[in-house]
């Protein structure tokens, strides 16, 4: 099975711990490009704040989303209602929130690039798996960050991670372009960590097991669900073995 078996990490919240990094970034772009004015201070408790509602992220312009339901202190409880204030928005206008949440990251990054990466750790036990997946072409990295933004991340860790092994997943279903790899690899079998469990079930497909991520940004909820298969840190060098790399 080793042989047949490819493995597909997600990257926010199972390789980078980039919390701090969507905070500033989604702050600025809305401040800024949105409402067109910057505060004059942050409250103490905005990280506490935003850490409640990233759970429900899936892509860049969903940081926007949250940034308004703090300025507006919508009340926001669970998926469901996060997902339905994604319709009341609409197509167009998170498209807007996704070009200027890419607009302000760009800025920060640019203007500031050592302060950027200092945003965006490494998850210590992801570093020893990634360090490992660098010669290894069975390990991909799956995710809603653009390429270019990951790359950077990886190489100032010293990581020189094949870049087409990064994917780029944009608005298209994980489970999707899992499998299409599976079929253009000819490989009979797939691992998915990912800490979103929105990515992760349904799951139609057999040849794919899907895993959430312990230490993601998860909703204690998600570790008392059955659908899908909780896995902690001290498995991630389990899994990696399975491959025989």
């Amino acid at each position: 099975m080793a042989e047949d078996t490819l493995l597909f990490l997600d990257f926010d919240g199972v390789i980078c711990d980039s919390i701090n990094e969507t905070i500033v970034s989604s702050w600025l772009a809305y401040y800024k490009y949105l409402i067109k004015k910057l505060p004059l201070s942050v409250p103490c408790d905005y990280k506490r704040r935003f850490m409640l509602f990233r759970p429900f992220i899936r892509s860049g312009e969903d940081y926007l989303v949250i940034q308004d339901i703090i300025a507006n202190n919508t009340k926001m409880k669970n998926q469901k209602q996060f997902d339905s204030l994604l319709t009341i928005i609409g197509e167009e206008v998170l498209q807007y929130y996704k070009e200027v949440f890419y607009k302000a990251r760009t800025e920060i990054f640019t203007t500031d690039k050592k302060l950027w990466l200092s945003l965006n750790p490494l998850y210590q036990h992801m570093f020893e798996v990634v360090e490992k997946s660098v010669l290894c072409n069975k390990v991909y990295i799956l995710s809603t960050k653009k390429l270019e933004f990951i790359q950077e991340i990886l190489q100032a860790h010293a990581l020189s991670f094949d870049p087409n092994r990064i994917i780029y997943a944009g608005q298209e279903e994980k489970l999707c372009i899992i499998n299409r790899v599976l079929d253009q690899e000819k490989k009979q079998h797939a691992y998915f960590v990912d800490d979103q469990i929105s990515h992760l079930v349904p799951n139609p497909n057999s040849r794919i097991k899907t895993f959430l991520a312990a230490w993601g940004y998860i909703e204690q909820v998600w570790l008392r669900q059955n659908e899908v298969e909780i896995i902690y840190p001290n498995r991630m060098g389990e899994l990696m073995a399975q491959l025989e790399c």
